[in-house]
């Protein structure tokens, strides 16, 4: 019985997944703005810890350097790769050949 219930809830985690997954990777999104956006993901995880500490002057930096932007509200991307578990995605702004690692939530 409880091998049933576990396989029940097991199989209902993969498809709230599923879906979750289907949702976000979409033909044609937007950005929201306001999110920082960096040319790879370990560069936006540092953008993140910063954020976190507080350490407002080595994030303007980053954003100094090029590497990192503020993404501006309305900018039409392609999803190219999400990562759910971490919150990530990585997107291609339309019109351009460059893929940027963002938050989920900047993307609508």
């Amino acid at each position: 019985m409880v091998k049933k219930q576990f396989g029940t809830l097991l199989l209902t985690a993969f498809l709230v997944f599923l879906f979750c997954s289907a949702s976000i990777a979409g033909p044609i999104k937007h950005t929201v703005g306001g999110h920082a956006a960096a040319v790879s993901e370990k560069l936006l995880d540092r953008v993140v810890d910063l954020s976190v500490a507080k350490d407002y002057e080595a994030l303007q930096k980053l954003l100094d350097s090029g590497l990192v932007i503020i993404l501006k509200k309305g900018i039409k991307i392609d999803v190219l790769d999400t990562k759910l578990f971490s919150g990530k995605v990585k997107i291609r702004p339309f019109g351009t050949n460059l893929e940027l690692w963002t938050v989920i939530e900047a993307i609508e």
